[in-house]
């Protein structure tokens, strides 16, 4: 590609089912898009399902963590690059996203800019420590996306390296001990005054914080659900480019459903629910089975093994 170079770039890092994870979200990417981008996969080691990303990224010495997407400015496969949560599956042409962050800083955030007295952002304005000078406004963020650029000014990544390195110091009211992509890049975007460019609810969705989904299909792109702060009864503009997951809800049958539906698309069938059960893992088929066992059945199954 001559001059600057553009796509997205997703991570994967640990056990197998990661890699699946973010090749369904390629998948989903390429069934909703005629003109698909460079799409590439930061991770810890090559195998089958890697081969379909247009460029594979090695990451050494990872430590399979949500902390790894703290490196993730470092190990950006182009120039100009918008990242997608593995997690997630993609409901509209993601293309859009380079609108959406068409005004984007050099780390470009999805959430809001609140005033200092605010009671709602990752930390209070006293315990943004030796920072406390340089901030006007503090952040909040959700991070199932991130707009960056490899240019992107060394004293922003010298910020966020000094986050990580004083974690504790500054008593974030989440992820009090374990790092968080969200808090880290958070106040050093607050510190660096790199204001989100669009509250989150507008461009995905964020699956803990919906109440009610009221239709999804990937194959049709409908997706209208319900966040917990919303009138069940009225009729919202919710955000459509993703449906963030969570890695713990890519155990639920509404995922492999989802996930059925868009394999069978692409391969031009119809779905099947003991093809979609194939999808799981020996491991989710156990959580699942856990999960959707009456209480009654996990009390006695649990009396009858610790007689």
């Amino acid at each position: 590609m001559e001059g600057k170079t553009r796509g997205f770039f997703t991570m994967a890092t640990g056990k197998d089912e990661f890699y699946v994870l973010a090749h369904n979200l390629l998948v989903s990417y390429k069934f909703h898009t005629r003109e698909p981008m460079p799409f590439a996969i930061v991770c810890d080691r090559e195998n089958p399902l890697t081969k379909d990303f247009d460029d594979v990224v090695i990451f050494s010495n990872p430590t399979r963590t949500y902390s790894d997407k703290l490196k993730m400015i470092e190990l950006a496969p182009y120039d100009e690059c918008i990242f997608i949560d593995a997690d997630s599956l993609a409901y509209a042409d993601l293309n859009g996203l380079w609108d959406v962050f068409r005004d984007a800083p050099p780390f470009g955030l999805l959430g809001d800019a609140l005033p200092l007295d605010t009671k709602k952002a990752w930390l209070t304005y006293e315990d943004t420590g030796v920072f406390k000078d340089r901030i006007e406004q503090l952040i909040i963020c959700q991070g199932g996306i991130y707009y960056m650029r490899k240019d992107c000014p060394a004293d922003f990544l010298e910020t966020v390296k000094y986050i990580v390195d004083h974690y504790l110091d500054f008593h974030f009211n989440v992820s009090t001990f374990w790092l968080s992509d969200e808090t880290v890049f958070s106040l050093a975007c607050a510190v660096h005054k790199y204001y989100p460019v669009s509250p989150w609810p507008d461009v995905f969705c964020f699956y803990p914080n919906v109440i009610k989904i009221k239709d999804m299909d990937i194959r049709t792109g409908t997706l209208d659900y319900r966040f917990y702060w919303q009138d069940l009864d009225k009729e919202y503009e919710n955000g459509k480019y993703t449906f963030h997951w969570t890695t713990k809800q890519t155990d639920s049958w509404m995922y492999f459903r989802e996930c059925e539906r868009l394999l069978s698309a692409v391969a031009g069938r119809k779905p099947s629910a003991l093809r979609m059960l194939s999808h799981y893992s020996g491991a989710q088929l156990r959580r699942l089975l856990i999960r959707l066992m009456p209480f009654k059945l996990k009390e006695s199954l649990y009396n009858l093994l610790h007689r």
